[in-house]
């Protein structure tokens, strides 16, 4: 399958250093594009799941979904995100699990933004770079 080329700089408000990300996959846009699809797809449902596990007294699980979204969105240049996790992840780490609405709340605000953001892109696999 093939899509038309998406020049990064233009394409997502949510990277802070499109550059940065970039050479650090060797300047392959195809490979960027490939990891915002799979994070997309593989963190979608965030929302409820974090909300099940929680709700289940899970909570272990639930720092670990976070932990994990906390690094994938540190190595995409995802910053925002990745300081929304810390927050999070922190609140977790220390057991205030009663307080940390307001960290949750931004969270899954940056979770829909971006979902969103790549929903309306409709990135599929195997950008290509017009000739």
């Amino acid at each position: 399958m093939q899509i038309h080329y998406i020049p990064m700089k233009e394409s997502f408000s949510f990277l802070e250093d499109p550059d940065g990300v970039l050479e650090r996959l060797g300047g392959n846009e195809a490979m960027l594009v490939r990891l915002l699809v799979k994070f997309r797809d593989s963190y979608r449902n965030t929302q409820d799941q974090l909300h099940a596990l929680l709700v289940a007294g899970e909570r272990e699980e639930a720092w670990r979904i976070v932990h994990s979204i906390k690094g994938v969105s540190a190595n995409l240049g995802i910053g925002l995100l990745y300081r929304c996790a810390i927050s999070l992840e922190t609140r977790m780490k220390n057991g205030d699990y009663l307080s940390m609405q307001t960290e949750i709340d931004a969270f899954y605000h940056e979770m829909d933004r971006i979902i969103e953001e790549l929903d309306r892109i409709q990135i599929r696999t195997n950008a290509v770079k017009p000739g």
